[in-house]
């Protein structure tokens, strides 16, 4: 006969949970937050021209698009969410911070490239850690044809094999910059799940199924999986698959 939970312990079970529930709450007003700049930029229709760029700037054009994004619609809007999450109200929007992290194939410590990274979540008394600990991380990828979601696929496998040597939260996100007009965003979301399934090296619980982020758009998807450092540990990802073939040229 197995002992009986102690109520410590019952108690500590019960109080993660709702701190998850809570941060699991908080990152989706963050994610609607994300969508509704989105529909301010299909609104406003920008032109990102690749040569163009390319003649002005050594920046990747990739970095341009989610710098933009970040710059010109997630951090000028912030209002919007201070407004309808007033816990939200210091919340920060950064391109590129790095962390540190230990690699699980050769266990040493390595910096790890945030793409958009969001702290100041207003969660530092539940998971009672300090604020600066606690972020968002977002990765970015453009998808020009189906075959690109191979590099999709490895920010994925980075998160399952990155072991941080501070608090990560057990959430992540991804942005799809889809720049091709003839691939929708289930095309892109079935493609990934078959490499998925394919893959041996990412312990998929469940594959990308559609997740309800914002009334206007149903580009949005959820995924979950293990950490490979430890496989009790269970994480979800959070998929934008945002449609720029209207605003990318050559």
């Amino acid at each position: 006969m197995k002992p009986l939970m102690s109520l410590n312990a019952l108690r500590f079970i019960q109080n993660r949970r709702e701190v998850i529930a809570l941060t699991n709450e908080r990152i989706k007003q963050i994610l609607w937050y994300i969508v509704e700049c989105y529909q301010f930029l299909q609104k406003d229709k920008p032109t990102y021209s690749k040569s163009g760029w390319k003649n002005r700037s050594t920046i990747p054009f990739e970095d341009y698009l989610k710098m933009d994004l970040v710059d010109q619609y997630l951090i000028a809007n912030k209002d919007i969410l201070k407004a309808k999450v007033s816990a939200l109200e210091q919340i920060n929007f950064t391109c590129e911070p790095q962390k540190r992290y230990v690699d699980v194939s050769d266990k040493k410590i390595k910096p790890d490239k945030i793409d958009i990274y969001i702290n100041k979540l207003g969660l530092q008394n539940e998971w009672k850690e300090q604020d600066e600990n606690l972020y968002f991380a977002i990765e970015c990828k453009r998808i020009k044809f189906l075959s690109d979601t191979k590099d999709y696929i490895t920010d994925i496998q980075k998160f399952t094999d990155r072991d941080h040597t501070n608090l990560r939260l057990p959430f992540e996100g991804m942005i799809a910059f889809i720049e091709n007009k003839n691939l929708t965003h289930l095309q892109v979301s079935n493609e990934v799940n078959n490499k998925l399934k394919a893959s041996t090296n990412i312990n998929t619980i469940k594959s990308l199924s559609y997740a309800k982020f914002h009334n206007a758009y149903n580009g949005t998807y959820s995924s979950s999986h293990k950490r490979n450092f430890n496989k009790t540990i269970h994480f979800s990802i959070f998929h934008l698959l945002f449609d720029y073939s209207q605003y990318v040229t050559n």
